[in-house]
């Protein structure tokens, strides 16, 4: 397939960035309407909670069957398809005259949604050369940012003056020029032909996917003979799948892949570092407001400056790793994490904005440089016609990194504080908050030799 023209290429990065802006948009505007849902629909914590678990589920579990489809019929067509899913979601989630409703409607965002994650970085790796992959992926690494950035902001001034189902009729207008952007410019893909597809593998991979994040989410909190069920079904779905792909004509995912060593480096280093920022994120509130007495509003105030340094660092770590390859930019983009996360283990009760700002600003740099690089040499490490699976293992090691981020910070957490302790409902303790900066570290190292001792890519 011959080059594209610039000007197309550009036009295709403006029509990935308006899909993952939409997904990561409505990823952070759904949290803030969750206690007028609760009051509108009539429903309880427990319930509303699937409003954002069905919606988290049903991507990280679909992110691989999307990238296969993406590989066998065509990436603009599977793209474009995910459009048309997240607006119908996103229509049908607005007129939800019950908390079912609206869950099951999420459900159907989230295919869209899975779609739209796996497939929009092979859609860019494969429109730009080589060369200028770091760049490109460095700004849609900006665009993530600024979704989540704008998704509390409008979502606070939306079910405020216009309610919550404003939240999800927002999504109409973007995903209406999306689709068309996406039937006009997405085109130059074929399919691979008649293939079949490996439905049992994908149910497997769901079901593995599924029993995992509900037993994460429950880490920490309670050791019944049900909650222990959930890890077992997941091991053995994840064996089970092991053993299909393996004797399957068509596999979901040719296992192959994972004897490279780029690949799989870049990947580790990636659910690592996803899992350290997750757990961070879901701490420093509590420290900030609980241990610190900073107001919620401050708390956001002090909070956005991680992302908006994101937005403004990740094309330029993106350009830098263009220039003298991944490992140096995504090795010192960890670094710079791992430590400065570390150094919030040295602040005490009463701290000033300042102690609090440049730790976050530095932390922004060090995502900045990681990210970009670090997708560069996952989705760069498998031949083009592994890029949809390459691309949704990507978006698979962020969501469970993130997930197992969080299960982890309360698993430590509760180590201090049982959740059966009268105190547990007034949130993490100072000391549990110290553990698991501690030993976010190590994870921290972890992921530094992991990036730093990558291979090369196989020509």
């Amino acid at each position: 397939m011959s080059t594209p023209k610039i000007d197309s290429r550009w036009w295709a990065t403006l029509t990935i960035s308006i899909g993952v802006f939409m997904s990561t948009l409505d990823a952070s505007i759904v949290n803030i309407s969750l206690p007028t849902i609760v009051r509108s629909l009539h429903t309880d914590l427990k319930t509303v909670a699937w409003v954002v678990m069905a919606y988290l589920i049903i991507i990280t579990g679909c992110l691989l069957l999307m990238g296969r489809f993406a590989d066998l019929f065509g990436r603009g067509k599977i793209f474009l398809l995910g459009f048309l899913t997240f607006t119908l979601g996103s229509t049908l989630c607005g007129f939800s005259p019950t908390i079912y409703f609206l869950i099951g409607s999420r459900v159907i965002q989230g295919l869209g949604a899975s779609a739209l994650m796996a497939i929009g970085p092979a859609i860019i790796t494969t429109s730009f050369p080589e060369k200028d992959r770091g760049r490109t992926l460095g700004m849609l690494g900006s665009i993530v940012s600024l979704g989540f950035i704008t998704g509390p902001l409008i979502g606070g001034f939306l079910v405020e003056h216009l309610g919550w189902r404003s939240i999800f009729f927002i999504n109409l207008p973007i995903g209406v020029i999306g689709t068309n952007l996406s039937l006009k410019i997405l085109k130059g893909d074929r399919a691979i032909g008649k293939v079949e597809l490996d439905l049992r593998g994908a149910f497997l991979f769901f079901l593995f996917v599924t029993s995992l994040l509900l037993f994460l989410n429950r880490v920490g909190w309670e050791s019944t003979p049900f909650f222990w069920g959930w890890i077992f079904l997941a091991l053995t779905c994840f064996g089970l799948f092991i053993v299909f792909e393996h004797r399957s004509s068509s596999p979901l995912v040719d296992l192959n892949i994972f004897r490279k060593q780029l690949f799989i480096s870049s990947l580790g280093a990636s659910l690592l570092s996803f899992w350290i920022n997750g757990a961070h994120n879901f701490v420093i509130p509590f420290f900030l407001q609980n241990i610190a007495g900073y107001s919620p509003s401050k708390v956001g105030l002090l909070i956005f400056p991680v992302a908006l340094t994101v937005m403004v660092m990740a094309p330029i770590g993106g350009r830098v790793s263009d220039w003298v390859g991944v490992r140096v930019p995504a090795t010192i983009g960890l670094i710079l994490t791992s430590l400065t996360i570390f150094s919030f283990v040295f602040l005490k009760g009463e701290v000033s904005d300042y102690e609090i700002l440049w730790r976050q600003v530095i932390l922004g740099i060090g995502i900045g440089f990681f990210n970009p690089a670090n997708n560069s040499a996952i989705i760069g490490s498998l031949p083009k016609v592994n890029v949809g699976v390459a691309s949704s293992f990507l978006a698979l090691a962020r969501n469970l990194g993130m997930v197992i981020g969080v299960a982890f910070a309360e698993m430590v957490i509760a180590f201090r504080i049982p959740a059966t302790s009268p105190e547990a409902g007034r949130g993490p303790s100072f000391e549990g908050i110290q553990d698991v900066w501690r030993i976010l570290l190590v994870i921290g190292l972890i992921a530094i030799f992991l990036s730093w001792k990558r291979g090369k890519k196989e020509v």
